[in-house]
């Protein structure tokens, strides 16, 4: 799930360092907003120790997630080429608006987590290795598209949250825990829906196109 909230003295301590980042964050920022159509929200989380910055971004959308895929899959995004063969415009935007704000900052800065809000979901994709979320975000787009009809049941239940990608804890025993480098972004997912007031979790499986209720371990 999202990272739980530092505390105040936390925050104080580490409030200097949160401006470390911010040359250049207007024009990256205008860029999410028009390539995503949202409004955009951003944290910092400096490493002090390898001087580098992660981004936490979260976008916020007046529509539902529905007309985000419809338009995405027909091309017609806006006044946007999103057909076949440009979909990959949105992650070279990307690719290129970190660049330039790598350019611009004092340390080297990478998405650590973006989180797309509509009005009926939230979908969390967390960072696999340097700069893979601007990379493979529009494939993770596409394979939402690809895939909504199955993760909804057949369009009968909206998850509330998910979480691009999840893996299997497959080292409970060990005081560490550890990634199989064999998983990626379309191997399997984590759902959450609402049921009778309660939660229920879900794994979704991309290769089997099926839900499993299993316990879902994230890890940061």
């Amino acid at each position: 799930m999202s990272s739980s909230n530092k505390s105040n003295n936390q925050h104080k301590n580490l409030g200097p360092k949160t401006y470390m980042a911010t040359d250049g964050l207007d024009d990256f920022l205008r860029v999410l907003e028009k390539y995503f159509f949202a409004t955009a929200k951003v944290q910092f989380k400096h490493d002090a120790k390898n001087n580098s910055t992660d981004l936490v971004i979260d976008l916020y959308h007046n529509f539902g997630i529905g007309e985000c895929i419809r338009h995405f899959n027909n091309g017609d995004w806006g006044n946007y080429n999103f057909a076949e063969e440009s979909r990959s415009n949105i992650s070279k935007s990307l690719e290129n608006a970190l660049e330039s704000l790598n350019e611009k900052s004092s340390y080297p800065t990478d998405i650590l987590e973006l989180s797309l809000h509509f009005k009926d979901t939230s979908i969390i994709v967390t960072r696999l290795f340097e700069k893979s979320i601007p990379e493979q975000a529009s494939k993770i787009l596409t394979a939402i598209g690809k895939h909504f009809v199955y993760f909804t049941k057949g369009l009968t239940i909206m998850p509330y949250e998910i979480f691009v990608p999840v893996f299997e804890d497959t080292s409970m025993n060990s005081k560490q825990s550890k990634m199989s480098n064999e998983c990626g972004y379309f191997d399997y997912w984590g759902l959450y829906f609402e049921k009778d007031q309660e939660h229920e979790a879900f794994i979704y499986s991309l290769s089997k196109k099926k839900l499993y209720e299993e316990s879902i371990f994230l890890f940061e």
